[in-house]
């Protein structure tokens, strides 16, 4: 039986060959959502969208792939063939039936989304995006540096970075740190540390522990029973609009004594569920290490680096 013809990228985002750089932007959102494989979707389905809209989004690509393909809506077999090409130079890529899941992400090698060849560039180069540290958190001003609330978000930052360095990133080599995020959104959505690996993405405030434990119930945090204005689920809600193609999830880590990572600084209520997956989690710095990694290593094809996402967190990254 005869293939079915391969979907051009305009098939593929669902939008016609004249369609404008907003148009497929938009047009990729949809698609991105549809074919995450956290929503029913697949590795296969969401590399396909990702190498599509790279391409169309960018006006030389986009040029080259027109004049391959004559701009027609259904792509021929010499198509298919110049299509598949782009898919080979970083070895065969996780789809939904091999995908590489939970401890195996750590002992895996990063995957690089989509591929890239002499012709097709990576959207971060190659050195940089086979670090796994990147940026560093923002300093404030001399002023501000007086006020005792953000020396200890400073404090906590720094602790932080160093934690994840030491006690995440040498076991598991595929995901990357980007600290000192400021994006060039309405809002200037801020955040101290986003994470990333696979198609999941934790980002991460943190400070030091004022005297006197904290209480958190899953949704409101308390100290000293006074509320705690928490920026981070806003930071979440924000970061997921700008990143559909992610599942965005937050960590408040509230770090204590400098020499015991488990020090008891949060109070939960009897019964309370450390486990739930909860779109924002407040934790001490051993329990940070943990859950943020069981997040990011139980998604599909965890061993993948996305490109052009890591390409948008270095553009906002501290120096």
């Amino acid at each position: 039986m005869a293939e079915a013809p391969r979907k051009s990228y305009y098939d593929i985002l669902g939008v016609p060959p004249e369609a404008d750089t907003k148009v497929i932007k938009d047009a990729y959102r949809r698609a991105a959502r549809a074919a995450h494989p956290d929503l029913g979707g697949s590795a296969e389905q969401f590399h396909d969208v990702a190498v599509a809209y790279e391409t169309l989004s960018d006006p030389q690509r986009r040029e080259r792939y027109d004049a391959d393909t004559g701009r027609t809506r259904r792509a021929s077999a010499g198509t298919a063939s110049a299509a598949g090409s782009s898919r080979t130079p970083s070895g065969p890529h996780p789809s939904a039936g091999t995908r590489v899941e939970d401890e195996d992400a750590a002992k895996s090698p990063p995957d690089y989304l989509p591929p890239f060849s002499p012709s097709a560039p990576p959207a971060v180069p190659l050195i940089l995006a086979g670090r796994q540290v990147h940026g560093s958190p923002r300093q404030p001003g001399m002023f501000a540096r007086r006020s005792s609330g953000v020396r200890a978000r400073i404090d906590g930052e720094l602790r932080t970075a160093a934690l994840l360095d030491r006690a995440l990133l040498p076991t598991y080599p595929a995901a990357r740190l980007v600290n000192g995020i400021e994006f060039d959104d309405r809002e200037k959505t801020t955040a101290g540390h986003v994470l990333l690996a696979g198609y999941r993405m934790a980002v991460i405030d943190s400070f030091t522990a004022a005297p006197g434990n904290f209480a958190w119930d899953g949704r409101s945090l308390r100290h000293q029973g006074r509320s705690v204005d928490l920026q981070l689920p806003r930071t979440v809600r924000a970061v997921q609009d700008l990143f559909p193609e992610c599942n965005v999830a937050g960590w408040v880590v509230i770090h204590g004594a400098p020499d015991n990572p488990f020090a008891p600084v949060i109070d939960v209520p009897p019964g309370f569920d450390r486990s739930s997956t909860a779109v924002v989690q407040v934790v001490n710095a051993g329990t940070a290490v943990r859950t943020i990694r069981s997040f990011l290593s139980s998604g599909p094809a965890p061993n993948v680096v996305q490109l052009p996402v890591l390409a948008r967190l270095l553009a906002s990254a501290g120096s």
